[in-house]
């Protein structure tokens, strides 16, 4: 049912609750990791779930109301299946998200978080760990996640992020150490051994808040994450198992998350909460300059390109992006291909009917996102703001207008009509659902 590729991505999934739906899917829409097969976006993971070729339809479909279980740190698309860390451990869904099984292996009960994908051999994989209450560490799969050994034996504190240069000779695990100091560690010999360089790039008289191993380039290390409480950085480190340099590259005005060396420039995703933007090397006092247009939550290198990920905000329609001189980006998915895409009615992934009504008739937002506003949208038919002294109603009357999709169903909540599936828009987007029978 759909193309599998291998490839990093990381999810966190926004809950969708009855009563809930001016937050359920209008704010906090972006991409996270890319699915990418040929050099093309084929798919990926979003904050709203996992985003793959629909077969049925066209274009991108994501599961309704997907069955996650736990949150999501990260998805690897594998052969037959996509591999998933969450707070349980490693699960497996086989059928696009629908289903997810708990694979019984040295990571059940442990939060892996971290991930590394071998880009050469993918069956090669590497994840930190940071399970709540419980000690952590750094441990490596060669069979594509089904067994893992330890590399770092757990210990006190989280592992949060890891970095490894191209021939997997050198590594670097960033993280805390559980009483508020921030831990480095980095191995020069394919992880036999590790050494905590935590004091050299944070020392006493600057002490950083987050250090985030981010890329290699060549044998240094780009290091960044947040020096004090809303101001970011960027180093080299230069680390030959012995002896270790840091070297600034600038400061960046948020909390810098990805970076990537792309044509001897070093580009980096600086971002907190909801503010994220595309930073470029470019010698100036600060270091970097905002590149504009481009992506907001992350940034890879994919043989000549670039590919990154974005977050509806304004007026940028891209999911995930794709550029080739890193300045000039274009939409590979937009948030305008996606529509949702329906579990076998024998699965857990059924769309729950009350989370998406319009139950606010008088905000002035669409807040099912289906197209129809306060008593435009019939879910509000019943309501007294929609009613004027004489009963009438303010809007067009249920299932006429803007409000009506592609079957030409009525788009209003899930659990009326008799079709099976129906059609609403998010915000200009026509979405399929299934509903209850």
């Amino acid at each position: 049912m759909f193309s599998l590729v291998s490839a990093l991505v990381g999810v966190v999934v926004l809950l969708l609750t009855a009563g809930s739906a001016r937050a359920h899917l209008g704010q906090d829409q972006f991409g996270r990791f890319p699915f990418v097969a040929s050099g093309a976006v084929v798919g990926g993971g979003t904050s709203w779930g996992l985003v793959l070729p629909d077969e049925v339809y066209g274009g991108y479909g994501r599961v309704c109301e997907e069955s996650f279980g736990p949150a999501l740190t990260f998805v690897v698309e594998q052969p037959g299946r996509i591999l998933a860390g969450g707070v349980n451990g490693v699960e497996v869904t086989t059928d696009g998200g629908c289903t997810w099984n708990l694979l019984d292996n040295a990571l059940a009960g442990r939060f892996p978080n971290a991930l590394w994908v071998d880009p050469v051999d993918a069956s090669h994989m590497l994840v930190g760990t940071s399970t709540i209450g419980a000690d952590n560490g750094v441990w490596r799969s060669d069979d594509s996640g089904d067994t893992w050994t330890e590399v770092i034996a757990p210990r006190q504190g989280n592992f949060f992020s890891l970095a490894v240069n191209t021939d997997g000779t050198r590594i670097a695990v960033g993280g805390n150490d559980g009483v508020g100091g921030v831990v480095l560690l980095m191995s020069v010999d394919g992880g036999v051994a590790f050494t905590d360089v935590s004091a050299a790039v944070s020392p006493e008289a600057a002490p950083r808040v987050i250090v985030t191993p981010l890329a290699f380039d060549g044998s240094e290390l780009i290091l960044g994450g947040l020096a004090a409480s809303t101001q970011g950085f960027v180093d080299r480190v230069s680390f030959d198992g012995t002896t270790i340099s840091v070297s600034p590259v600038g400061v960046t005005p948020r909390q810098t998350t990805h970076a990537v060396v792309f044509d001897g420039d070093i580009f980096v995703i600086a971002r907190n909460g909801a503010r994220g933007e595309l930073l470029r090397e470019n010698g100036s006092a600060l270091g970097f300059g905002v590149v504009v247009d481009g992506p907001s939550e992350c940034v890879f290198v994919n043989d000549d390109r670039l590919i990154g990920c974005g977050k509806q905000a304004g007026l940028n329609p891209a999911l995930f992006v794709t550029s080739a001189d890193g300045i000039t980006w274009e939409t590979a998915v937009a948030f305008s291909d996606v529509h949702y895409r329906a579990c076998p009615e024998d699965t857990v992934g059924l769309v729950a009917c009350s989370s998406f009504l319009e139950t606010f008739c008088g905000d002035d937002n669409d807040d099912d996102f289906d197209g129809a506003t306060d008593c435009v949208d019939d879910d509000c038919a019943f309501n007294s703001l929609c009613f004027t002294a004489e009963g009438e109603g303010e809007g067009e009357e249920a299932g006429e207008g803007e409000g009506e999709g592609e079957s030409g169903a009525s788009s209003g909540s899930c659990c009326r009509g008799d079709p099976a599936v129906a059609s609403v828009g998010l915000l200009g987007v026509v979405l399929r659902r299934r509903r209850r029978r």
